[in-house]
């Protein structure tokens, strides 16, 4: 992949020509990465997950970094403000970012099938970066889910139908569902986005759908 654009060390945004091959390393990656036959919790799929991506970094050099389970911290308060699920960093200013929240999808809890989607569209999914609790300093997050039963269609239409739920709360631009992103459309692996409006400027939200796919 050609990468062009600013790559400051010091730069104030996320280069955002690096998001694609952000998307592209958590997708191809995702396939080879072990999972159990457990069902394990948000976190530590997350843990092992970032565990897996950062000896990638480490093989091929990738100009980015995965951190799993970042505590925010304010110098104006003496407790946490927030933590990322996964933090991307490309330079030297750990303020500046790219986020990702993580969220288990179509699970059985005791017997019982929830689809979580209001838990994924809500305050604590991706109601944390129109907030601002998760300022990385640009004007996109992004959003990770573990289909833990593997039905991704499923899991979209039920995300879809939580959007048109919470539509105004988080100010979600025409069309109002998961829509194929233009940064990276492939079929097989598609990267998807949501739009909201933002006093100053739109803030997209991108969302990676990743089939749980439970392997020994």
């Amino acid at each position: 992949m050609n990468i062009i654009g600013n790559f400051d060390l010091f730069a104030d945004t996320f280069p955002p020509t690096l998001l694609p091959w952000v998307f592209q390393i958590i997708l191809r990656e995702w396939n080879n990465f072990p999972r159990t036959t457990r069902n394990p919790l948000e976190n530590r799929i997350t843990k092992r997950f970032v565990g897996h991506l950062q000896s990638c970094q480490e093989t091929r050099q990738l100009p980015f970094t995965f951190e799993a389970l970042v505590k925010l911290v304010d110098a104006r308060k003496d407790t946490e403000t927030g933590e990322l699920d996964i933090r991307v960093i490309h330079g030297q200013r750990s303020r500046v970012f790219f986020a990702f929240e993580c969220k288990k999808l179509n699970v059985i809890h005791y017997g019982k099938y929830a689809s979580q989607a209001g838990k994924y569209v809500g305050d604590d999914g991706m109601g944390c970066f129109l907030s601002g609790q998760y300022d990385g300093g640009s004007d996109c997050g992004g959003m990770i889910g573990y289909v833990m039963d593997n039905n991704v269609p499923k899991a979209v239409i039920a995300i879809n139908k939580a959007l048109k739920t919470y539509e105004n709360s988080l100010r979600i631009k025409q069309p109002v569902k998961l829509k194929i992103s233009s940064l990276l459309n492939e079929n097989d692996n598609p990267c998807y986005e949501t739009i909201h409006m933002n006093s100053e400027k739109d803030f997209t939200i991108y969302h990676l759908i990743l089939p749980y796919d439970v392997r020994v």
